[in-house]
């Protein structure tokens, strides 16, 4: 897929709604491997001319982070973001190139990461995270599944410092239909442009694995990416304080042992939280 992405014709279908940013659905018709056979895929493309300016993120990098939470995702042994290539070729008056995602199909009938329910039917597989009310006045708890993919999505996040894990952006889904055009469904994060930051930014819905303790596994995990040295990996990508960022916060969990809790001295939870 990756060979697809990065040289596969591009053909923009329009607009996707909602987004705060240029982003577009488009196709990308070529082949997986050199000598493959054609085919066509959907794909999310954010140009770096179409971001809107933000006050703590420098200007025209966020399409350029999406990319590289894809590759430490990737790195780690994650695999919880779907495949995401750098475009260079995609030419704006303003600034050239961004991004190319393979697009997420959702997938209805699969048990939802995260929900809006009764709070008396939130369950042991679920953690709440706040309360509110909609419109009508009915009293909702927001929750989230405890899975182990979500917990995978909710460790990369503390790595990254995502700023924004809204709970539309943990999708079941697949972004490959298999030959026979059975969804091959997991859990994928998508929206990851507001990470890497180098002050603390961490936002997210998935508070609900706080103070967990680290796993074996999570633990050897973590220390790979404090110890590593990835520029190799994300220096086309990311500043030199943003790459040390990682392994500050890897060493920072590594000390505590457990995942962080929500910060008392600001807003914890993105907004709005779906």
């Amino acid at each position: 897929m990756l060979h697809l992405l990065s040289t596969g014709t591009i053909r923009p279908l329009g607009r996707m709604r909602g987004a705060s940013n240029e982003t577009l659905l488009t196709t990308v018709t070529g082949s997986e491997t050199p000598d493959g056979p054609v085919r066509t895929v959907r794909a999310v493309l954010k140009t770096r001319a179409g971001e809107q300016p933000l006050r703590d993120f420098a200007r025209g990098t966020l399409s350029q982070r999406e990319v590289a939470a894809f590759r430490l995702s990737q790195h780690l042994g994650l695999h919880v973001v779907p495949p995401t290539v750098w475009r260079a070729d995609v030419s704006r008056p303003q600034a050239d190139g961004a991004s190319l995602q393979a697009y997420v199909e959702t997938e209805p009938s699969a048990d939802q990461p995260v929900v809006l329910a009764a709070e008396d039917a939130v369950g042991p597989d679920l953690a709440p995270v706040l309360r509110a009310m909609l419109e009508d006045g009915t009293e909702v708890v927001l929750a989230h599944s405890l899975a182990e993919p979500v917990r995978r999505i909710a460790l990369l996040d503390v790595l990254l410092n995502n700023a924004d894990r809204k709970g539309g952006h943990v999708l079941a889904g697949a972004w490959r239909i298999e030959t026979d055009a059975q969804l091959s469904v997991g859990l994928h994060a998508i929206d990851n442009g507001l990470s890497f930051h180098a002050a603390p930014k961490l936002r997210t819905i998935l508070w609900g694995f706080a103070g967990a303790v680290l796993t074996d596994e999570e633990t050897a995990l973590v220390t790979r990416a404090r110890d590593e040295d990835l520029d190799a990996l994300l220096g086309d990508l990311l500043p030199p304080r943003e790459l040390w960022g990682i392994a500050r916060r890897a060493a920072a969990l590594l000390e505590e042992g457990r995942f962080p809790y929500a910060p008392e001295d600001r807003h914890a939870i993105p907004w709005p939280p779906l």
